[in-house]
C-alpha cells in the first residue's frame, strides 16, 4: 500500500478507455450541444398519441433520446469517477446533470402522455401496427405503474424537483469522496498507511496485520464520528422523502414502494413486484439460519488468531494470517477470463476484450471514487471501476464488477434500451456467479492445500459482505422505514443505536459491537438506493446453486445463464431466474445456500 499518485500521473494502462463513447472531451461537447437542442425542441412539442405510428415514432424518439442520453452522462460521470477533485470534470458532471434534469421532464412528458391512452387502445393500436410489439416491455411497465401514477401536473412537479429530491443521495456521495478524510495510521512494522474508506473495506479490513487492522478501523471511526449528525440527518431526510413519496403515489408504505413500483419515465432498475411479506421472509430467513454458521466461524477466527477478544475490526480478519499472494493485474486477467470459459464461448471471448481493450479504471488516485462499480453503456460496451490492490483477494472482487460489466454488454447487444431497466432482484447474481466461478477454477488448476483453504476463506467472506453486511443494512433500513411511518424522529442516536442492536442480535456474543461498529451505516451509499442491499443476498444465494449445477453438469447450464443475461430487463427478477431453472419464489433456495455457508465453516473447522 502506498501513498496515492494525482491523476495525472497515472499510467496509461491502469485507466479506462473512454474513446469509444466519446473520442475525446470536445466531442463531448459537441454531443451535448446536439442533445440539449434536441431536449429544448422536445419539451416545446406535445405528445400526440392518436394513431398507431404516433406511437411507434414517439417510442423510438424516447429509446433514442435515452441512448443518447445515457452516453453523455456516462462519459461525464467516468471522468469525474476517475478524480472528483478536477474542475473540468467537477464541470462537465454538474452541467451532465443539469441536461438529465431538463431531459426528464421530457421523459415525463412522453410517459404520461402514454399512461393517458388506454390499455384497450393500446392493445388495438399493437393490432394495427406489429412493430410495436418490440416496445413490449416498455407498455408493460406503463400498465405496472398506471395505478400509483399522479395526475400530469403533479408528476411534471415531482420531476422539477428531481435535484432536489436527489440532495441526501448527493449530499452522502460528495461528502464520503471529497470531504471526509481519515488520518494515517501505522501497521506492525511501524510504516505509515492511508486509509480511505474503499481501501479500508477493500484492503484493510482483511488484512493480516492485527495491528494494521485495529488502528485503521479506530482511525476510521474517529473520521466517521466528525460527520455522524451531518450523516445521519442525510439519511433521515433520504427515509422520510419516500415515507411521503409512498403516502402521495398510495401506497401502504415505503417499502412496498421500494418493492412494487418504479417509474418508466427514470428507472435504472425495475422493481419485480416483490411483497413486503416476501421481503421480510428473506431477512428473517438469513438472520435465524445464517447467524449460527457465521457465529461459530467468529469463534473459530478467535480461536486461530489466538486473540483475547474479537473486536469488529477482526470481524473479516483472515484466518491464515502468513498466506496473502500477489498477483499480478495481467495475470488476473488470464485467471478471470480462463474462468468463465464455464459461460460459453460468447461470454469469454467479451471477458478477454476487458483486458484487451481497457474497460477497467484501476488505479488508486487522489480525488477518485470510493465505491467499485461494473456497468455499460448502450451501443459501446461495460466498463468497471477497481482500484487495483494486487492480491488475490482483489482478483475475486474484480471479477465481480466485470460480472456487472458483461451483464450490461449483453443485454445492451441485445435489447432496446427503453425495454431495459434492469431487474433489481436478479442484478447481483451475474456479479457473485463470477466470484464462484474463479474459485472453482482456481481449485481445479492448482493443487495447494493452503489455496483451497484460503479460498473457502474468500467465500466466507463473500458471504458475509453480500450476505451479512447487506441484509444488515436491509434489517436496518426496515426498522428505520417503520419508526419513520409511526412518527419516530430518526436521530442519530435513533439510528447508530439501531444498527448496534442489529449487529448484536446476529452476533450475540461472539464479536464484541463498540461505538465503531455502531458508525457503520455511514460507510455504505445503499442506504440512498431503496432497498438495494438485500438484493445482494438474493444474488449470491442464486449464483452459489447455479455454480454447483454448472460443476455437476457442465458447459451447457454456463451457456443458458448466458442466454438469460441476454434478457437484460425485458422479464421481471423471477421470471429470469426461471429461465436459467430456479424458482425464487420462496426462500428455499436462500435456504439451500446458507447450509452451503455450514458446509464451508464445518471444512474450515476441520482444516485448523
Amino acid at each position: 500500500m502506498m501513498n496515492q499518485i494525482t491523476r495525472d500521473q497515472v499510467p496509461i494502462e491502469e485507466t479506462w478507455d473512454l474513446t469509444p463513447i466519446f473520442k475525446d472531451d470536445a466531442m463531448w461537447e459537441r454531443s451535448y450541444d446536439e442533445l440539449e437542442k434536441e431536449v429544448d425542441v422536445l419539451l416545446q412539442k406535445n405528445v400526440v398519441l392518436s394513431s398507431a405510428s404516433d406511437v411507434l415514432e414517439a417510442l423510438e424518439t424516447f429509446d433514442q433520446l435515452l441512448v443518447n442520453l445515457g452516453k453523455v452522462n456516462s462519459y461525464a460521470m467516468y471522468k469525474y469517477t476517475e478524480d472528483s477533485t478536477n474542475s473540468q470534470n467537477q464541470m462537465m458532471m454538474g452541467r451532465a446533470q443539469l441536461l438529465h434534469e431538463k431531459a426528464n421532464q421530457v421523459k415525463t412528458n412522453y410517459v404520461n402522455a402514454f399512461i393517458q391512452v388506454p390499455q384497450e387502445k393500446m392493445e388495438q393500436f399493437k393490432n394495427e401496427e406489429k412493430e410495436l410489439h418490440t416496445f413490449d416491455r416498455f407498455l408493460e411497465r406503463i400498465e405496472k405503474t398506471r395505478q400509483h401514477s399522479l395526475p400530469s401536473d403533479m408528476e411534471d412537479v415531482l420531476t422539477s424537483l428531481g435535484h432536489t429530491l436527489q440532495t441526501p443521495s448527493n449530499l452522502y456521495q460528495t461528502v464520503t469522496a471529497s470531504d471526509m478524510t481519515f488520518d494515517p495510521v501505522r501497521n506492525k512494522d511501524g510504516k505509515e498507511v492511508p486509509i480511505s474508506l474503499f481501501m479500508y473495506m477493500t484492503q484493510v479490513e482483511t488484512s493480516p496485520d492485527t495491528v494494521l487492522r485495529r488502528n485503521a478501523y479506530e482511525s476510521l471511526s474517529k473520521g466517521l464520528e466528525k460527520y455522524q449528525h451531518s450523516l445521519a440527518s442525510t439519511l433521515s431526510a433520504e427515509i422520510q422523502k419516500n415515507v411521503s413519496l409512498a403516502k402521495l403515489r398510495g401506497f401502504s408504505s415505503a417499502i412496498d414502494m421500494h418493492l412494487q413500483y418504479a417509474s418508466p419515465a427514470n428507472a435504472s432498475f425495475d422493481s419485480d413486484n416483490i411483497s413486503s411479506k416476501f421481503f421480510e421472509e428473506i431477512l428473517d430467513t438469513f438472520k435465524k439460519e445464517l447467524s449460527p454458521h457465521m457465529q461459530r466461524y467468529a469463534r473459530l477466527r478467535k480461536r486461530q488468531l489466538g486473540l483475547d477478544h474479537l473486536s469488529f475490526a477482526d470481524v473479516k480478519a483472515p484466518l491464515d494470517p502468513d498466506f496473502d499472494p500477489e498477483i499480478s493485474y495481467e495475470e488476473a486477467g488470464e485467471i478471470i477470463t480462463e474462468a468463465v470459459g464455464v459461460l460459453g464461448t460468447e461470454y469469454k471471448e467479451l471477458m478477454s476484450r476487458v483486458f484487451s481493450e481497457r474497460w477497467v479504471y484501476r488505479a488508486d488516485n487522489v480525488g477518485r471514487r470510493m465505491i467499485a462499480f461494473g456497468g455499460g453503456v448502450h451501443g459501446v460496451h461495460g466498463y468497471s471501476f477497481y482500484p487495483w490492490g494486487g492480491n488475490l483477494f482483489d482478483v475475486l472482487l474484480l471479477g465481480h464488477e466485470l460480472g456487472h460489466a458483461i451483464h450490461f454488454t449483453l443485454a445492451h447487444k441485445n435489447q432496446r434500451l427503453i425495454n431495459n431497466s434492469m431487474a433489481l432482484f436478479f442484478v447481483e447474481s451475474p456479479s457473485t456467479l463470477i466470484e464462484h466461478l474463479i474459485v472453482d477454477y482456481l481449485r481445479k488448476t492448482r493443487d495447494d492445500t493452503r489455496l483451497h483453504r484460503w479460498l473457502n476463506m474468500y467465500l466466507m467472506m463473500s458471504y458475509h459482505h453480500n450476505c451479512v453486511t447487506h441484509v444488515l443494512e436491509a434489517e436496518l433500513l426496515r426498522r428505520l422505514y417503520k419508526m419513520a411511518e409511526e412518527k419516530q424522529p430518526l436521530t442519530t442516536a435513533t439510528i447508530s443505536e439501531t444498527k448496534g442492536e442489529i449487529l448484536s442480535e446476529f452476533w450475540g456474543d461472539t464479536v464484541e459491537i463498540d461505538e465503531g461498529a455502531k458508525l457503520t451505516w455511514m460507510r455504505q451509499p445503499h442506504y440512498y438506493m431503496g432497498l438495494y442491499p438485500y438484493t445482494y443476498s438474493v444474488g449470491i444465494s442464486a449464483s452459489t446453486v447455479i455454480a454447483e449445477r454448472i460443476k455437476k453438469e457442465g458447459v451447457a447450464v454456463g451457456e443458458q445463464w448466458t442466454d438469460v443475461l441476454k434478457q437484460g430487463g425485458t422479464k421481471d427478477g423471477l421470471d429470469l431466474f426461471k429461465m436459467a431453472g430456479l424458482d425464487m419464489s420462496s426462500t428455499k433456495v436462500i435456504s439451500e445456500a446458507i447450509a452451503n455457508v455450514g458446509r464451508i465453516v464445518d471444512e474450515l473447522e476441520e482444516s485448523f
